[in-house]
């Protein structure tokens, strides 16, 4: 079970000063599993989402809210970051980075059709094709560079047959490398997609 950060309705009210907004009118924590505490929060302006990052280092939220920016900028309906009174995107709210972003329309498809992949897959290709001119860039959080690590971290605990297979797995990437494919940011949790307009 994690434990999460809690926000106060005071806390809240506090935090929300940073931005034009308005006045919190009604909030509430997310009842969706999640690694990340989300909260629903409506002002006078509208319905937003609250997210407090437990784990992500901070250092690497601006590539992925400028990400989300630059998406939803291009059309792609993907939460838009709100900007504070500075024009900053990240804040910092009971010690935790914090970001507050629109809250799209729809419900969860816990069961996607047909239908709904289809659809799932032509947003995807979009936002393939939007990402391609984001020019920020930032290796993969699980790529080449962590798999090297992984298996240099656990090669005391292996025999000499594993530590060879973690050794020839970890130096897999660096053999097939394929320069010439198009290059741009992967949307790595697709579980969190699905939803109905």
């Amino acid at each position: 079970m994690s434990v999460f950060t809690p926000v106060s309705e005071a806390q809240l009210s506090d935090w929300l000063r940073n931005y034009s907004l308005g006045g919190c009118s009604r909030s509430s924590r997310s009842s969706r599993e999640s690694r990340t505490p989300n909260y629903f929060v409506t002002t006078a302006q509208g319905r937003y989402v609250l997210t407090l990052f437990e784990r992500l280092p901070a250092a690497e939220l601006p590539f992925y809210l400028d990400l989300m920016a630059h998406l939803a900028r291009h059309g792609i309906p993907c939460p838009a970051p709100i900007a504070d009174l500075s024009d900053r995107y990240l804040q910092e709210l009971n010690g935790k980075p914090a970001v507050l972003v629109t809250r799209l329309p729809g419900r969860s498809i816990e069961h996607p059709g047909a239908a709904e992949c289809a659809e799932l897959g032509m947003l995807l290709g979009r936002m393939h094709l939007a990402g391609r001119s984001y020019p920020a860039y930032l290796d993969l959080p699980r790529g080449p560079k962590w798999w090297r690590d992984a298996a240099h971290a656990v090669r005391p605990f292996l025999d000499s047959p594993k530590k060879r297979l973690a050794r020839e797995r970890a130096a897999l990437p660096l053999r097939q490398r394929f320069p010439d494919l198009p290059r741009g940011p992967v949307h790595g949790d697709l579980s969190a997609t699905m939803h109905a307009g």
